[in-house]
């Protein structure tokens, strides 16, 4: 049955209803904004309100954002003069509906029925009432697109023709650049399951991944974003603690194990073509290189999120062996498995991460209820953290209105002075501030810099280089040659920067490039050799920064 004919027929059953009305809840009440969002709203503000480019600070150059296609839509709301609470609230309840709608398809396609009645859709409770896959509807970032995503690409398994799941699918390397490995083997399987081109996936990724392509070579002349330099570390035993943290709190081997003792009895049953082992183990195949990568990087400093794309699609590989069980019981046993349905929604619901002292739905205060493990915070540190980054759920978020955006801009319009920050709303709230984020997430320098990690994506070391940097630039400016005019100058110049500056220089000629297409692919091609620092300098902690930590220690 096709994708069309089976959603024009669909009609949810009692738990399907119940898991978009509480599931719907859930995201709402866990909605939360974590602090690298402010650096896609810095970017979106500058591009929209005051027209200063799609950049962290004027004249530079550097693609400090993972999700392309998350900030174009940023930008799209942001044009409408929505506030980002509410940006961030509406996206998220749109694609909840959006992937339950997918999630109940999926499951009707992967039963022996389709009557509703019949369907209890025990994935979509599962995932419904997952704490990590309900608060990742939120959080400013494109983790909401990347679950979205994790349904189509179960729905191009069973629907191989649907071109809509098909142009879905072409965008979602534009979401996040490890989603282009999942695509190919889709576009190899479509190829072999149709023996023909799938054109219209093939399409639609030319059609956005290409030309923005284009475009960060023309504006950024680069071929990654400046995010791919910082976090392209090699941490397998992190990686293997993440994955770990994100399967152990909500009994996620358990569950497999009974999903693999259904489907081994379904198939004894129906045959293997009818149960759908082959689509199964495609969906779990494209999950694993996404898998493999989250691990090899060191996963994340919070809790779940890497792994919110390969989670989804595991999980709704074992949509319909409920189903397939149930054909097998008498008649009058089967409405019992709705009380069984029930039973299991509150079990899941029950769970919470380990980081936690009490479940985030009592929205307890943060200070002893989190603590930090594996390396591994919790999004409650970012929801509940004393600054602010998460505004009141009940509140409109009136510091993220476009209206305080502009005011704010106005009022440091008159002296921009040059700062560095770890915190990127500490850039976002100082908008007309050229800033130096000194953890390197949208600083070029500090990205290509050798330097032991702290945590994934945390390395404190660099918050030495961050003082220098701003140094130079408050006397400089932001431009190419500043390095060179304070080596000239004869100003007092970290031992790093003389050493470097073969490497600074190169660095510079993308960060202040001339957008011209064919220089900048030259430079896009060359070869950028690692910063190396200075070994055994001490100095003081720069103010604001924190205290440096030796690798691997916890905060």
């Amino acid at each position: 049955m096709t994708a069309a004919r089976l959603s024009a027929r669909f009609r949810p059953s009692p738990t399907e209803v119940v898991c978009l009305i509480l599931g719907e809840l859930l995201v709402l009440w866990y909605a939360w904004i974590v602090d690298d969002a402010y650096v896609c709203f810095r970017y979106v503000d500058n591009l929209v309100l005051h027209h200063r480019g799609l950049v962290w600070n004027p004249g530079e150059y550097v693609e400090g954002f993972s999700s392309p296609l998350w900030v174009m839509l940023l930008a799209s709301l942001r044009l409408l003069g929505l506030n980002y609470w509410l940006i961030i609230r509406l996206v998220g309840i749109a694609c909840f509906a959006a992937f339950w709608w997918l999630a109940c398809l999926i499951n009707r396609r992967l039963s022996p029925s389709a009557q509703p009645s019949t369907s209890f859709n025990i994935p979509l409770i599962y995932l419904s009432f997952t704490y990590g896959v309900s608060c990742y509807f939120t959080s400013g970032l494109e983790s909401p697109l990347l679950i979205v995503l994790a349904a189509v690409s179960c729905g191009v398994v069973l629907w191989p023709k649907s071109i809509p799941l098909q142009v879905g699918m072409g965008l979602s390397p534009l979401v996040r650049h490890e989603l282009l490995v999942p695509y190919v083997i889709l576009i190899l399987y479509l190829y072999h399951r149709n023996r023909r081109a799938p054109l219209a996936g093939m399409l639609s990724c030319l059609l956005s991944l290409g030309p923005y392509l284009v475009f960060r070579v023309w504006y950024y002349a680069d071929l990654l974003p400046n995010t791919y330099y910082l976090k392209n570390e090699t941490w397998f035993l992190q990686g293997l603690r993440y994955l770990y943290d994100t399967v152990l709190p909500y009994q996620t081997v358990p569950y497999l194990l009974v999903a693999a003792l259904l489907h081994h009895g379904a198939v004894r049953r129906y045959g293997g073509r009818e149960h759908w082992r082959r689509e199964r183990l495609l969906m779990l195949l494209i999950a694993a290189p996404v898998t493999f990568y989250v691990v090899k990087i060191g996963g994340d400093a919070v809790h779940f999120r890497h792994l919110a794309y390969p989670y989804c699609v595991v999980v709704l590989a074992t949509c319909g062996l409920l189903e397939s069980w149930l054909q097998s019981l008498p008649e009058d046993v089967r409405p019992k498995a709705m009380a069984l349905s029930l039973v299991f929604a509150l079990a899941t619901l029950s769970n919470y991460p380990r980081q936690l002292g009490s479940h985030p739905l009592f929205r307890a205060a943060l200070g002893p209820q989190h603590r930090q493990l594996l390396l591994i915070n919790d999004a409650a540190v970012h929801r509940l953290h004393p600054t602010g980054i998460t505004p009141p759920w009940w509140s409109a978020g009136e510091e993220l209105s476009v209206l305080a955006a502009r005011k704010r801009y106005q009022e440091r319009a008159g002296s921009p002075r040059a700062f560095h920050e770890s915190w990127c709303q500490a850039a976002f709230l100082r908008p007309a501030n050229p800033a130096i984020h000194s953890l390197g997430l949208t600083e070029p320098f500090l990205a290509r810099t050798r330097m032991l990690l702290d945590r994934p994506a945390h390395k404190w070391g660099l918050q030495w280089l961050a003082a220098d940097i701003a140094a130079v630039r408050e006397r400089h400016g932001f431009r190419r040659g500043a390095f060179d005019d304070t080596l000239a100058q004869g100003d007092e110049v970290p031992s790093w920067v003389s050493a470097n500056i073969a490497q600074i220089r190169r660095i510079e000629q993308q960060a202040f490039n001339h957008h011209d297409l064919l220089e900048n692919l030259r430079i896009a091609l060359s070869r950028t050799p690692k910063i190396e620092p200075g070994i055994g300098e001490e100095r003081a902690v720069p103010p604001g920064s924190g205290r440096p930590r030796a690798q691997h220690e916890p905060e």
